[in-house]
């Protein structure tokens, strides 16, 4: 008979027969016992699966029984439950590989009960089924409450056991808690065998986080070269801040704002932040995307502090102003998420058509996958924004979260206080060693993978215009020499002109494209048909004088047509909105918001616009052949666009 007769009579998979290819033990962790026992098992195994020597050898040379050298092949070559043989792991010493059956109920509280409830359940399969129907929330429209306690559930497999027919004197209803640590065991063993569902149990995130993790292959390939992805999110502050303000009757009035939006543009390859914003819109908008990309690609010089001691550190900056090579330069890939804001479409056409990149809107409601930038933030709130008196903390019962609307208002912490704070926080953060970049700061890691052969930048030919907080628009001049009314453009409420538009009455019934700086309406940039510039046109009236964004405009247009605001042609109606807004911030934390981007609205000065200020056409009236853009015959080549838009 072949010395292996018992593999040929059981007829075994033959590549399980080959124990060089079978999981490995770890014996250091064993007793000295146990591990003499473990290695005269194994070899024991060896021997046999070879096949070369007799089985009288093998046990005189291991000491194990005939019986127990079967025992032990047929438990190597047996799976676990998850598919996978057993191998040398059988062999460990006082290893169960199967868990005990009971094959009968005691009758009294005084005998062992060691596997009385699995019998339990085995024996009366109603009794599993609602245990588990009850922990694991499945749907039945007879089940009110989501998720269920375990000492209701409890209550509840005492009916179902009663309902089954068991008597008082049977177990479990003869022993002192009724089963009740035996059901407790049981509901810990569901949550490991039902894991996908018995997660959501512990909240939504828990089990959105369990169901976009963990499994399959990661398809997301490491990121190596500097500008080549790039991560955009938002984050709500977790702070309140004050504004301060005087009323109609002349009172200094100190409220609390809404919270407040950061939004940033993290390279993925180094993790340096290119750019920032802090928004002061309750949810952040296209505007606010904008304003983030130009930070990002616009060079970094820094800002003056008011708050004493606040200063960057040595080693911080951003890179567009610490490595000069960075500088104008933009990504290939842009991954942010599915918000209203980041799809609109001004925005991604910002994205594909000035910057060039491709588009990954993600697949929703999964922030794993720009991980990078979650964590950025959870950086900035432990090292920055929790550390304040104004924070909210974390979550509602954080102990840091004292009085931060009390505190806000005491210290006068303002919006502009967060805006120099947020600044020196992301410079320094750069300027960090980072663990996860072997403790190299993200400039150094930038400025040793930065290949300036790969990088592209925006061409010098269109740096001037490159704003990155404009909107082209098409308009119809409109006019009528019957009644003597000049040409003119109509944009949002406010009448457009200069001195050529109001001699060209022949552009009458035309479309104009309009190039609009959002972050001041008081003139906008129009071409002709053919492309060809007619110049700036500023607007009518005391729209033309006071700086002002195109979402201030359309919110006073909205109030206007409401009727709850009046101005004339001779009203400043960007004052009349601030009254109304001063009237609104008593009652309304929106409005201090709102209060808060009118007067930085009217304190920022946009050189690219005053600059032209005294409108001087380009075209002159005695020649009136449009004077096409100069061309920039820089020897800086535009890149080629990647615009491929990845949505899930």
């Amino acid at each position: 008979m072949s010395v292996k007769w018992m593999i040929e009579k059981e007829a075994f998979m033959p590549e399980n027969l080959d124990y060089k290819r079978w999981p490995l033990v770890l014996v250091d962790g064993l007793s000295a016992e146990d591990q003499d026992r473990f290695n005269r098992r194994r070899l024991a195994v060896e021997m046999y699966l070879d096949g070369r020597v007799s089985n009288e050898y093998i046990i005189t040379q291991t000491g194990i029984s005939k019986d127990e050298l079967y025992r032990f092949v047929r438990r190597c070559l047996d799976y676990d439950n998850s598919g996978k043989i057993w191998g040398y792991r059988a062999l460990i010493p006082k290893k169960h590989l199967k868990p005990y059956i009971r094959k009968k109920i005691p009758q009294t509280d005084q005998a062992g009960l060691a596997g009385a409830f699995e019998h339990l359940l085995v024996t009366y399969p109603s009794i599993r089924e609602t245990i588990e129907k009850l922990y694991l929330n499945r749907k039945d429209r007879s089940l009110l409450e989501r998720f269920i306690r375990p000492k209701d559930i409890w209550k509840q497999f005492i009916n179902a056991c009663r309902k089954a027919g068991i008597k008082p004197t049977e177990y479990p209803l003869n022993t002192k808690n009724l089963g009740k640590r035996s059901l407790e065991r049981y509901l810990k063993k569901i949550e490991n065998i039902y894991f996908d569902e018995a997660v959501k149990r512990y909240g939504e995130e828990a089990a959105r986080h369990a169901r976009v993790t963990g499994q399959g292959v990661p398809n997301s390939p490491n990121t190596h070269r500097p500008f080549q992805t790039v991560e955009f999110d938002g984050h709500k502050i977790d702070a309140v801040f004050a504004i301060e303000f005087q009323t109609p009757d002349g009172d200094t009035v100190v409220k609390i704002m809404d919270r407040i939006w950061l939004l940033v543009i993290v390279d993925k390859a180094s993790r340096s932040v290119l750019g920032y914003h802090v928004a002061l819109n309750k949810e952040y908008s296209a505007d606010d995307v904008r304003a983030c990309i130009r930070s990002a690609i616009l060079p970094w010089s820094g800002m003056p502090f008011t708050i004493d001691g606040l200063k960057y550190s040595e080693t911080g900056g951003f890179p567009s102003g610490a490595i000069p090579e960075t500088s104008w330069a933009v990504w290939d890939e842009f991954k942010y998420d599915n918000g209203k804001a980041n799809l609109a479409k001004s925005v991604v056409e910002q994205l594909t058509k000035s910057i060039g990149c491709s588009i990954n809107a993600g697949p929703v409601a999964v922030p794993e996958r720009r991980g990078i930038i979650e964590r950025l933030f959870l950086t900035l709130e432990e090292n920055g924004y929790h550390r304040l008196p104004n924070t909210t903390g974390s979550k509602p019962s954080d102990p840091r979260r004292h009085n931060a609307e009390g505190k806000a208002i005491r210290y006068r912490i303002s919006y502009a206080h967060l805006v120099e704070l947020t600044e020196v926080l992301i410079a320094n953060y750069n300027g960090t060693p980072h663990d996860g970049l072997c403790y190299l700061t993200p400039l150094e890691v930038l400025q040793q993978r930065l290949d300036p052969n790969l990088l592209r930048k925006v061409p010098e030919n269109k740096r001037q215009e490159a704003q990155f907080l404009t909107l082209q628009v098409s308009r119809k001049v409109a006019g009528n020499i019957k009644t003597g009314r000049r040409p003119y453009i109509l944009y949002e409420g406010a009448t457009y002109r200069n001195e050529v538009l109001s001699r060209s009455a022949e552009l009458i019934g035309s479309f104009l494209t309009l190039v609009v700086n959002v972050e001041d309406l008081r003139v906008i940039r129009a071409f002709l048909p053919d492309g060809s510039e007619l110049g700036l046109l500023q607007a009518n009236g005391k729209w033309g004088l006071v700086p002002h964004s195109l979402k201030t405009r359309k919110e006073i247009n909205r109030l206007r047509d409401r009727k709850l605001i009046y101005f004339c042609n001779e009203d400043d109606p960007i004052e009349v909105y601030r009254e109304y807004l001063v009237k609104k911030a008593k009652s309304t934390k929106s409005s201090c918001n709102k209060l808060e981007r009118v007067r930085i609205e009217a304190k920022q000065i946009h050189s690219t616009v005053l600059s032209d200020a005294n409108l001087e056409p380009i075209m002159t009236s005695q020649s009136f052949k449009p004077k096409t853009l100069a061309t920039n015959n820089s020897s800086q080549l535009e890149c080629p666009r990647r615009t491929k838009t990845i949505i899930y």
